[in-house]
Order: structure tokens, then C-alpha cells, then sequence
């Protein structure tokens, strides 16, 4: 029975095929009347000799059949032996019975014969579920192998001819039908072959076993097996056994059925087992398993043992088997007998506690599913209760500790994790056990950045040669620690012995999804590491399981990114720690995120990283952060890591989630940071500095940028601790391998008041001056505030900055000479350079001849620079002037601000108010030609906006100076560019008014105006039916008016409007939602800067300002656009309060908003505005 079951796994795996000989043909069922019988080796051979001989003959035992044969034909013919061939094997006579079909209804590689007869072929018509393709001659073999093939290969009934039968026909037969040998050589090699209906005496059988013997070798093939009714003698058996032939003696396995019976017994037999192989495969039913949540503890253990012991073996639980699995969970998870079942598992023994727990946790290895927080902690408490054990139940107690150490790993409770890894007894455990322990310490190490070379752990990881599993394991993980050559040495030793296993085995589901992962990672590895494989061919696999590595990734990915019908359910949000665990629990109808948990585990178990070196695995990244961003953010994390992705890092590190977070539990994490970076740049190389080569790699793109975001929450002393490494780090070698230092420096800044700043000063000026070639460092003073009074520095620090400033400037490079520059220039807003500094500094721009540098002189010395506002005013126009073409929109990323800045300097009679209006007005024309473009839509609102205020500017300077003539073509041209602007904001109301307004001069009495119309009234009229582009407008025109320093309380009229559009904002404020509140509290606050308030409004907004309070707190389930959006509301609304708070209001609502600035929890930007 074992080589009964030994064939019928090889038939499983299609590798199984079948050679039929003549004496099968005694199995036909007559069909006619006719005496004629299917005559056997023997009986035939008379018939020759009796042809030849007659009854002169020498002997009948002295001659082979082959021989007699050769004679026949020498000499009556080649006809006439044909003839009695067919008057021997009746084949018209006689029809395929039940035995036949039984036979074609195997699932055969490929069925053989050296029949003549038609019966083989007329069976494969009869079975349905199998399509036979039927060769009987050298042509017919070509594009055969799409199906199973009936091979003639010794001609067939009726006439393809030659009939092999002669001696001479067997000699020649190599030569003749090398493509026919060829093919039963390969089958031969491939497959377990079976002969059926040989006898020991039957010339085909002694030539093709001697052909096997002389041609491959005992060693070389296959089994073959020869399938006999009758009994064989021992020793006969043992000679064949020498040549590699084992007899299945049907009549010792079934000596009491009749002969007819034994091959039908034999062939239901394969069939049964292959059936029951077939279910082995489909692993099991779930309506036969009969698993329910109302099951006992203990019929639920004996079921999910029944599971787990039958489970087919892959190393991934493929996706077909999801469905099953999942229903198998929902069954045990399920909460509908919550109130109606009488036992939990806390109320059993402990030894069903332990053999559930132990059932349990396989299964979910098995599916691939990660222990879920809640059942982790369960189950830890459960072991935690009992000190003593039993020694029977000790290793799957062991096994137990296992799973969950890699549950809490996954879950980042690293004091668990601790703890549980202390109660394991290496001793207890199975080899296969030690391994998964190695493997998950080593993922701990990098999951934590231990200050461990992880490298050298890999190295002292001492795998035994027939582990195939784990050496993948180890390939993958020495491609991300930087050692990809090494991953690559490890899979090309270990994929041929797959192989050759598979030969012999291709359906064994281990080792398909062995090989599949096996190639698979090592074209990952190849790809990744291009500079070196860039010739290298990429791997496929030899069998055609229905296993796919890639399709098995791409079904994960799919499902992934389906569409959401419905938000996941998901707990109250508590404490939020990016440094422990959050902990939340997953409810049972989040679909994605179990799915995003068994990718990761699928992608962990396969030795698949999201990246390895320049080779990404990305489509299903975004879904996993997504989904588990709130259950498991370290795992997150370490995959942002890994794929060295930053388009993420908002999920984790967004502000809507650092609102969540206490300063100090924000300076912890930090904490953790600085030391992970630290790690990194140990571990990393300068000349990577432009490729990604290993995790300490992706970490040095990731970290930083984290780090960056934690800067605008945490404490003044964290930010000494990241200034003080940056120092560090910027100074050495390895400061180009990282991305996103010029953040953390502009975070750090930022995050400083501007007292803080001059108190370290003299640190930040130690940083380099040079920007890198990747502008991923930018010198740190850049991002500093001009102090209102210039800082004093130590004479040494400041000769040796100047002697180096001077050096890049004499003697570097161009992009050196530009840096030191740059420095020079913001020094000498920051402290007070030496004469002779200042005079070098002067000289450096005065060579420059740009209108920006022109600019710059100008800033830094408006008396000496006086006439450089001609410069630059003139390059304003020409810039806008070009700016006014339609025909193409200039690219130049320059604005108009130059001008604005300097214009409250300025006296209007310098200017030429009809040549700059002229040209602003084609530029708005031009402006709304491109408006639609969405690509450049910013760029043209911001032109738009920019000219606004120079046209505000210019006026105000008119007013300001009391000039009151404006000429008729000054008019014409002002009028022309407001009446343009009215056509780009196509509903304002607000332009109307301040074209005509402002001409006619703000603080003429309206009694003398020119004006047909009160303007005013009819704007107060209108003020409600503002657009969001009107308060814009308004805005704009408010912090102008409060920039060229006009006093709004002297001009009576315009002050009442202002009042009127005071208390409308007011309104509209505390009425409208908080995403529609910005434009408002912009020019609420252009007014009070403005000193228009109103006391009855103004106590409205006061009253308002607690409710405003709450509605910009961040939550975390916010989205971050949100979160932004609320933060930059709640930071205007305080920079209004700390107006009025300036303005003498002492209101206890104004006391409130100042007193949340002194909040250590609030963001920088809160705390940084000041009150006093």
C-alpha cells in the first residue's frame, strides 16, 4: 500500500505517468460474434514460427519473438507480417470496458503504449473530466504538451506505420524515432512511471527496461513501477529491483479477487487517495468542522487541533484559504453569545486554558494573523497567574511566550516584551522554535535601534544546511541591514536544493511557496542592488503550483485599495504615545485592517520588505499606515522606515496627533529619536550618501523629518539637546546621508522665541556655512529673526567667522562664494559688524549689480543706499511689464515684494503713477487670460494681490503726503486698473468703493466730494452681502493703511465705515463655522491694529472667545488638514487677543488666551505670542 500511496501522490503533483503493454488488452469487452482473441506475446510468436517453419522446424525455445518476426517478414513480406498482426489483435472486434476508463479517468502525465490497438484512445472519449491529446507518430508531438498525451510508440491500428515489431525494427528504432525516445527519456526523468500489462517474458518490456538501464542509470530516473496481476517470483523481483523497477504484486495485496477484479481495485484505490489528497489540499470545509463561538473551550481546542495538524503546509496561508480562515475566527471571536454563554476561558482549568491558548495561537501563525491586543493581554494574564507548571504542558507554554513576544513587539510594549523574553526557556524549545526566537530578537533590535551591529548577529546565526526557511529569512534580513551580495549568496545556494525536490515533488505546497518566495526575493535583491546585477537575468520558477508569490501580493494590494462602503469602527482615542503603545482595540467588522495585518505578517513570514536597496513594493503601503496607524504606530513606523517613505509621516506625526501629546511625553519621544540618529550615523556610509543601501539608510531619509515635526511641541531644553547634535552631526562626514536636517534646524529656530535665539546665537553660528549639492542643509542662520536690537558675540567666534566668510568668499567655489555671502548679509542684520567688515560687505553686493542685491544694500543702509530705490522701483516695472504678456506666462519665481516693502519710504512725486498703473492694469488683463490655468493659479492670484497693494500703497503715499492734485491722466489710469481688478474678482463689491474713495482723497468731507452718490452708504448697505474676496480685499487694504501709517481716527467718515465693517465682522465670526473663519479673523484683526473697535461688538467677541477656544482645539481624530486649518485660526485668534490685551482690554476671556500660552502643551506657535 505505501507504493500504492507513493503513486498516487506523485499522480497528485502531476508527476506521474503510465506505459501500457499488450497484455492490458485482455481486459477488452467483445463487441461481436467473432472467435478472435487479443493473442499474447507467446501465442503470436507461434503464429510466426508456424508461418517460417511450419512443422520443419528447429524448436520454438530457441527462438525470441523479435527474431521469429525478422523472419516472417524476411521471409513472406513486410505485408504479410502486418497482416498477421492484425488477425492477432482484434482491435475492431473488441471495446474499451470499465478497467479502461477507470485508467484514462487518472489524472496521467502522460499515457504510453506499445499497443497497436485503438482501445486507449477510444477510453479517453468515454472521460469527460480529462482531454487526451493523441500522438502516433514523430509530427504529431509538436504543441502536444498542452493536455495529456496517448503516445503510440510503436505505430497504431489502422495504418501508422512502421509497426515496431522486428528485431531490426527495435535496433533502428533510436535512430528512426530519436524524438519519440526523447520524449519517454524526459518522462522517465520527470516522473514516477508505472508499467501495466507487462509480463517479465514480454519482449517490449525486457528492450525498454534495458534501454533504461543502458541509457540513464539507476540513479538517474525516476521510480518505476510494474504493475502485475499474477504473482512474480522473489528472485525475479529482486533482479528487477536492480534495475530499478519495484513489482506491485497485485495478487499478494489481493489474492482472494478474481484476476479481472485486481486492476480495477487498484486503479479506485489511486483514485481514493488522490481524492483524499485533493482535500488534504483544500485543507477543510468549514461546514464539516462544525466550529462555533457556542462550542466549550474544550470542543473549540480539539477542533482547532484538527486544523492545525492537517494544515497542507505553505509558508504563507494563500489567499484562497482567507475566506475559510476568517470564518473559522469570526466563529471563535464572535460576541452574539456574550450574554447567553455560561464559560470563559478564564473560568476553565489551567490545562484547557493552556491547550486552548496553545491550539489557538497556531492558528493564527498558520493564517498568518497577528495576535490582536486584546487576546494578547488576555492570554499574558492568564500565564502570569500560575507559577508553577506542568512539564507535560511546558512546551506549549513556551510556545505560547513565543507568539505573544512577537505580538508585543509588534505592538511596541517593549517592558512586556522584556518580561515575556525573560520566561523563556531556550532548552524546551524545537529547533524550528530557536529559530523563530533568533529571528524575532533580531527584529527587535532593529525595531527598537539598538545600539546593536546587526550584521554581526546574522553572522553567529547558526543554521543547520537542510533549513531552507529560515535562510531565507536570513537572506532577507542581510539585504536590509546593507549586505545584499550576502542575501543574494544565501538564495542561489538554496534555490537549486529546492529544486530538486520539487522534481520529484512539484505539487508539495511547501515547497512550491518555498520556491516561490525564494525567486521572487532574489529578483528583489537583484533589481535593488542594479549598479552590480544590472546584466543579471531574473529567476523563474520551475513549477506551476497555483501559488503565486506576486499574485498573492497583488490580491492584498486589491483588496486594500478597494473603496470604503463605511468608516471602520474604532474606540475612544487615549493618550496617544508615538514612543509605547496606543491602545486602542480593533473592532470584528474592520475587514482592511486585518487585512493590512496579515499583509505585514505575510510580507514578514516571506522575508519581503517594502523596500530593499532601490526596489519598492508599494502599491498596498499607504492602505497598512492608514489602517493601523492608531493600533500599532511603532509598526508603522519601522515599515515608513523600511519603504523610506515620508508621504506618511502626517499619519503618525501629523499635528492632529501630536495634539494629543503632553510635552513631556513629546520630549521622550525626542529622546528616543536622538538616540536612534545616533545609531544611524554610526552605522552609515558618506559615499551612500545618494543611494539607500540599507535600513540605517532609509533611517537617516525618515528620522529627521520626525524629529522636525516634534520640534513645535517640545520643551526649550530639548531643543539645546537636538541644536547640540545637529551641531554634531552636521559637522561630520556623514551629513549629506540624511534628509531633512534643513528642517530640524528650521523647526528648531521656529520653536525659539527671539530671546532664545540671542541667548544661542553664538551656537548656531558654529554650524557650516556651506548649503550641500542636495540643499538638504541650509545654513541655520537663514531661518533666524532680525532682532530689534543686534546681538553682541564673543571677538573670537566673530574673527574666525569672518576669516572663513572672507576665504569662501576669495577663494570658493560659486555655490560657496553665495553661501558666505548670504551669511555676511543676514549677519549684519543679526550683530553689529566691524566697519571695516561692513564696507567689505558693501563692496561684495555693489559687484553683484542685480536689482536684488541693489535691494539688499538699500535694507541694510537706507542713507548711504538712498538712490537704489530708483533700481528697484524701475525693475518692479519692467518685471510687471513682462509679466503682461499673454502670449506666454513668465516662469521667473521673483515677486513685486521689493517694491512693497520699500513704498512706505518712498514720495509719491518720484513716482510715475500713470506709467506703473498702465502697466498693472495689462497685467491684470493678462492675469485673467491665464486665471483658469490650474497650474500656475497661484502664481497669477498672488501677481494680482501684489499689484493691489502697490496700487493701495501709492494712494495712501498721496494721501499721507497731503498732495491733492492727482492729474486727469493719473486718474484715467487708476480708474482703469480698478475697473480691470473688478473684472478678475468678478463679485466684489469692495473694489467699486476704494477706486472711487480713494482718489477723491479719505478725509475730504463728503459735503465737497466730487462723488454723486453717498459711497459710503451704499457700501454699509452692502456689507452683508460681502464675498469671501471682498473680506480679502478689505483685509489687504487695513494692514496697507496701518503699514504707510495713516491714522484711520482722523478721517471721521472712512472711521464710521470702518466701525460699520467692524461689527459685521464680528457677526460674521462668532456665526460661521470654524473652516470658513479665517478670512474674517484677518481683517478683524488688520481693523484692531488699525485702533477701530467698537465696545458692544467687541464684548459679543469677548463673550464668544471660550467657544472659539474649544472649536480650534485639535482632536485627533482630525484629519490634518483640519488640524492645520484649526491651529492657524487658534493662532490668530491669540494674536488679536494679545492686540487688544495691548490696547488696555483686561477682560477675563482675553486673561484665558493669554494664560494658554503659558500652556507647555501647546504648540510653539501658540506659545510663542506675547501679551506684555
Amino acid at each position: 500500500m505505501d507504493y500504492i500511496r507513493e503513486i498516487a501522490e506523485a499522480m497528485s503533483a502531476n508527476h506521474a505517468a503510465v506505459m501500457i503493454g499488450a497484455g492490458f488488452s485482455k481486459n477488452a469487452d467483445k463487441i461481436s460474434s467473432t472467435d478472435k482473441w487479443f493473442k499474447n506475446w507467446n501465442e503470436l510468436s507461434d503464429v510466426f514460427y508456424d508461418t517460417v517453419y511450419g512443422n520443419a522446424g528447429p524448436g520454438k525455445e530457441y527462438n525470441s519473438s523479435l527474431r521469429l518476426a525478422q523472419e516472417v517478414e524476411i521471409t513472406v513480406g513486410r505485408p504479410k507480417l502486418e497482416d498477421i498482426l492484425k488477425e492477432a489483435i482484434p482491435d475492431e472486434d473488441y471495446a474499451p470496458s470499465e478497467v479502461y476508463t477507470k485508467l484514462m479517468e487518472l489524472p496521467w502525465r502522460d499515457v504510453f503504449t506499445t499497443n497497436y490497438d485503438t482501445l486507449l484512445e477510444r477510453a479517453a472519449d468515454k472521460v469527460s473530466k480529462r482531454r487526451y491529446n493523441v500522438v502516433v507518430n514523430q509530427e504529431d508531438l509538436v504543441n502536444s504538451n498542452d493536455a495529456p498525451r496517448i503516445l503510440k510508440l510503436h505505430g497504431s491500428f489502422p495504418s501508422q506505420r512502421p509497426f515496431i515489431i522486428t528485431e531490426e525494427d527495435y535496433r533502428t528504432y533510436p535512430i528512426k524515432f530519436a524524438a519519440m525516445v526523447n520524449t519517454v527519456q524526459q518522462s522517465l526523468l520527470e516522473n514516477v512511471f508505472c508499467m501495466i500489462g507487462f509480463s517479465c517474458e514480454d519482449p517490449n518490456f525486457l528492450n525498454w527496461i534495458g534501454w533504461i538501464h543502458d541509457n540513464l542509470g539507476k540513479s538517474s530516473s525516476q521510480k518505476i513501477y510494474m504493475i502485475s496481476v499474477n504473482h512474480i517470483a522473489e528472485a525475479k523481483q529482486k533482479l528487477l529491483f536492480d534495475k530499478n523497477i519495484i513489482v506491485v504484486d497485485l495478487q499478494e495485496l489481493l489474492p482472494e479477487e478474481e484476476i479481472s477484479k485486481r486492476l480495477m481495485i487498484f486503479f479506485e484505490r489511486l483514485n481514493k487517495l488522490i481524492e483524499e489528497k485533493e482535500k488534504k489540499d483544500q485543507w477543510f470545509d468549514f461546514s464539516t468542522i462544525e466550529i462555533s463561538a457556542g462550542n466549550s473551550f474544550e470542543e473549540k481546542t480539539k477542533k482547532l487541533k484538527i486544523l492545525n495538524e492537517s494544515y497542507p503546509g505553505w509558508i504563507f496561508l494563500p489567499w484562497k484559504m482567507k475566506y475559510k480562515v476568517n470564518k473559522v475566527l469570526e466563529e471563535l471571536e464572535n460576541k452574539r453569545y456574550f450574554f447567553r454563554e455560561t464559560e470563559k476561558l478564564e473560568d476553565t482549568s489551567y490545562s484547557i486554558q493552556i491547550e486552548y491558548m496553545y491550539e489557538y495561537v497556531k492558528f493564527l501563525n498558520i493564517a498568518g494573523r497577528p495576535i490582536i491586543l486584546q487576546t494578547v493581554e488576555k492570554f499574558w494574564n492568564i500565564l502570569d497567574k500560575y507559577e508553577k507548571k506542568e512539564k507535560k504542558i511546558e512546551y506549549k507554554i513556551q510556545y505560547i511566550y513565543l507568539q505573544l513576544l512577537r505580538a508585543f513587539r509588534e505592538l511596541a510594549d517593549w517592558e512586556k516584551y522584556d518580561l515575556c523574553r525573560g520566561k523563556i526557556q531556550e532548552a524546551i524549545l524545537k529547533y524550528e522554535e530557536k529559530q523563530f526566537l533568533y529571528a524575532n530578537d533580531w527584529w527587535m533590535q532593529m525595531y527598537r535601534f539598538e545600539d546593536i551591529n546587526l550584521i554581526e548577529l546574522l553572522n553567529k546565526w547558526d543554521l543547520i544546511q537542510e533549513d531552507l526557511y529560515w535562510r531565507m529569512i536570513k537572506s532577507c534580513m542581510y539585504a536590509m541591514a546593507g549586505e545584499a551580495i550576502k542575501g543574494e549568496q544565501i538564495l542561489v545556494e538554496i534555490l537549486p536544493k529546492i529544486r530538486k525536490q520539487l522534481v520529484r515533488n512539484s505539487k508539495d505546497e511547501y515547497l512550491c511557496s518555498m520556491e516561490e518566495c525564494i525567486v521572487s526575493l532574489l529578483n528583489f535583491i537583484r533589481q535593488g542592488n542594479w549598479l552590480v546585477n544590472s546584466d543579471t537575468e531574473l529567476e523563474n520558477c520551475i513549477q506551476k503550483g497555483d501559488v503565486r508569490w506576486w499574485e498573492e501580493n497583488e490580491t492584498y494590494c486589491s483588496h486594500l485599495n478597494e473603496k470604503d462602503n463605511k468608516k471602520a469602527e474604532t474606540s475612544v482615542q487615549t493618550n496617544y504615545d508615538l514612543s509605547v503603545t496606543y491602545t486602542s482595540y480593533v473592532g470584528k467588522n474592520n475587514s482592511k485592517i486585518y487585512y493590512a495585518l496579515d499583509y505585514l505578517r505575510f510580507l514578514e513570514q516571506t522575508g519581503h520588505p517594502f523596500r530593499i536597496q532601490m526596489v519598492t513594493n508599494m502599491k498596498g503601503f499607504q492602505r497598512v499606515i492608514e489602517s493601523l496607524y492608531l493600533y500599532y504606530p511603532h509598526w508603522c513606523l519601522i515599515q515608513m522606515v523600511i519603504a523610506q517613505n515620508d508621504k506618511e509621516l502626517d499619519v503618525l506625526f501629523g499635528r492632529n496627533k501630536l495634539s494629543g501629546m503632553t510635552q513631556k511625553q513629546v520630549d521622550d519621544c525626542i529622546r528616543e529619536y536622538l538616540k536612534a540618529l545616533e545609531l544611524v550615523s554610526k552605522n552609515i556610509k558618506p559615499e551612500n550618501s545618494n543611494w539607500s543601501m540599507s535600513i540605517y539608510d532609509n533611517s537617516a531619509k525618515i528620522l529627521p523629518q520626525i524629529i522636525s515635526r516634534l520640534c513645535y511641541k517640545c520643551s526649550s531644553v530639548m531643543l539645546d539637546r537636538i541644536l547640540d547634535y545637529m551641531l554634531i552631526l552636521c559637522s561630520s562626514n556623514v551629513r549629506d546621508n540624511f534628509k531633512g536636517i534643513n528642517k530640524i534646524l528650521e523647526g528648531v529656530c521656529n520653536a525659539y522665541t527671539e530671546e532664545e535665539q540671542g541667548e544661542r546665537i553664538e551656537k548656531i553660528l558654529m554650524f557650516p556655512i556651506k548649503t550641500n549639492e542636495r540643499r538638504t542643509y541650509y545654513d541655520p542662520i537663514n531661518y533666524l529673526e532680525w532682532p530689534k536690537e543686534k546681538y553682541k558675540i564673543n571677538n573670537d567666534l566673530y574673527d574666525n567667522i569672518m576669516v572663513q566668510i572672507r576665504h569662501l568668499i576669495e577663494n570658493g567655489k560659486s555655490q560657496e562664494k553665495s553661501d558666505a555671502l548670504q551669511r555676511l548679509i543676514v549677519l549684519a542684520q543679526l550683530i553689529q559688524l566691524r566697519q571695516n567688515d561692513e564696507e567689505y560687505l558693501y563692496q561684495c553686493l555693489e559687484k553683484e549689480q542685480t536689482s536684488e542685491h541693489q535691494y539688499i544694500l538699500y535694507h541694510i543702509n537706507k542713507e548711504r543706499y538712498k538712490l537704489n530705490d530708483d533700481v528697484i522701483l524701475e525693475e518692479t516695472i519692467r518685471l510687471i511689464e513682462q509679466d503682461s504678456d499673454e502670449k506666454c506666462c513668465s516662469e521667473h519665481t521673483g515677486s513685486y515684494r521689493e517694491l512693497i516693502d520699500i513704498l512706505p519710504d518712498l514720495q509719491s512725486d518720484v513716482i510715475d503713477y500713470e506709467r506703473i498703473f498702465s502697466a498693472m492694469t495689462k497685467l491684470i488683463r493678462t492675469n485673467i487670460h491665464w486665471k483658469k490655468n490650474l497650474s500656475i493659479e497661484f502664481k497669477i492670484e498672488e501677481r494680482s494681490n501684489q499689484s493691489y497693494r502697490i496700487a493701495i500703497d501709492l494712494l495712501l503715499l498721496k494721501i499721507k503726503e497731503k498732495k491733492k492734485r492727482i492729474s486727469i491722466k493719473e486718474k484715467k489710469a487708476i480708474k482703469e486698473y480698478f475697473q480691470m481688478l473688478q473684472d478678475y474678482y468678478v463679485d466684489s463689491n469692495v473694489l467699486g468703493f476704494i477706486g472711487k474713495v480713494m482718489p477723491e482723497k479719505l478725509e475730504e468731507p463728503l459735503k465737497k466730494s466730487n462723488l454723486k452718490k453717498d459711497i459710503y452708504i451704499d457700501m454699509e448697505e452692502k456689507l452683508w452681502l460681502y464675498s469671501e474676496d471682498d473680506i480679502k480685499l478689505l483685509q489687504i487694504f487695513y494692514l496697507e493703511i496701518s503699514r504707510i501709517k495713516i491714522n484711520i481716527n482722523k478721517m471721521k467718515r472712512f472711521h464710521d465705515f470702518s466701525k460699520s465693517v467692524y461689527q459685521m465682522i464680528i457677526y460674521k465670526i462668532i456665526n460661521t463655522e470654524i473652516s470658513n473663519i479665517m478670512p474674517g479673523l484677518r481683517l478683524l484683526y488688520a481693523l484692531v491694529v488699525n485702533n477701530v473697535i467698537v465696545e458692544k461688538e467687541a464684548k459679543v467677541l469677548f463673550i464668544n472667545l471660550p467657544k472659539l477656544m474649544k472649536n480650534t482645539t485639535i482632536k485627533v481624530n482630525d484629519s490634518e488638514k483640519e488640524a492645520l486649518h484649526k491651529l492657524n485660526c487658534r493662532r490668530e485668534i491669540c494674536i488679536i487677543a494679545s492686540e487688544y490685551y495691548k490696547k488696555g482690554k483686561r477682560d477675563g476671556n482675553i486673561l484665558e488666551w493669554m494664560e494658554l500660552t503659558k500652556n507647555t502643551d501647546e504648540f510653539v506657535e501658540i506659545r510663542n505670542i506675547k501679551f506684555e
